[in-house]
């Protein structure tokens, strides 16, 4: 059993993960053994991010605006806090990845002001690289303009063919 000045340690820690991370996780603990955990652990460690397993009434105390009562709550929790940019979205994708393959359970994230549900998580998870949607946007701007273009083309060829018809006659 820790001691209050421990448990005040605990909570002036939290206080100051949730103040630097741009979004937090929360997961289920009871699939994941240690081997998972330490896995899990370190590759968050190498994406920016920081892994707690922390009691639920120390994180209410870090957080007052958590909604700890919430039936996904009732389970053991790890919490993920994740220091990079909004932009940055390397840990949903991990988090996606475990949830496939260690059957990882995914209860909530907090990102800014918004709550995500395990199904937004996944769906973040599963978007393609910033790189292939900046092309893909590209690409369609490219032939959106094409058609435009087209489609102003169009009246002055058909005038222009009606011109030439009218001059044969």
């Amino acid at each position: 059993m820790k001691t209050k000045e421990e448990k005040k340690k605990i909570i002036e820690e939290l206080i100051q993960l949730f103040e630097k991370s741009k979004k937090v996780f929360f997961i289920c603990l009871l699939n994941i053994n240690s081997e998972i955990q330490n896995s899990l652990r370190n590759q968050i460690k190498k994406a920016g991010g920081a892994f707690k397993v922390v009691k639920k009434n120390l994180l209410r105390l870090a957080n007052k605006n958590l909604d700890l009562e919430k039936n996904e709550f009732k389970v053991p929790l790890g919490v993920i806090f994740d220091f990079n940019d909004l932009n940055n979205i390397e840990i949903f994708k991990m988090l996606t990845e475990f949830n496939k393959t260690k059957n990882l359970i995914l209860i909530a994230a907090l990102v800014g002001n918004r709550t995500l549900t395990p199904e937004e998580i996944i769906y973040i998870g599963q978007l393609p690289p910033r790189e292939i949607l900046v092309q893909k946007y590209n690409s369609l701007l490219k032939s959106l303009l094409g058609k435009l273009v087209f489609t102003l083309k169009n009246p002055l060829i058909k005038l222009n063919l009606v011109v030439n018809n009218i001059k044969k006659k």
